[in-house]
């Protein structure tokens, strides 16, 4: 064999050999997904979600509690958070419960 097919070989090795180095290192380049990161997004996600169901509920039972107690009435929050409801023409029929929201 002659010395330089035996160097052509020996670069064609080294080169496989230093690709499949290169290429088993390659997720230490990116590194590891940051775990806290997605564990503290999950939580706040979970927070928002019970959040909303929360305020859903409180929606429900303030236009349950104006209908039941003034018939077909309204409602609506005033700036100090109480529960006022109103009749079908908007006029005020009583402020029903403070610091609902």
């Amino acid at each position: 064999m002659h010395p330089h097919r035996l160097a052509k070989i020996f670069l064609a090795m080294l080169l496989a050999v230093s690709l499949a180095a290169l290429l088993s290192m390659a997720h230490l380049l990116y590194g590891q997904p940051d775990r806290r990161t997605e564990a503290a997004q999950a939580s706040a996600l979970a927070d928002a979600q019970k959040d909303a169901a929360r305020a859903a509920r409180t929606e429900r039972a303030a236009a349950q509690l104006c209908a039941k107690t003034h018939g077909n009435a309204g409602y609506r929050w005033s700036d100090d958070g109480t529960l006022v409801c109103t009749d079908n023409r908007g006029r005020v029929a009583v402020a029903v419960a403070a610091g609902g929201r």
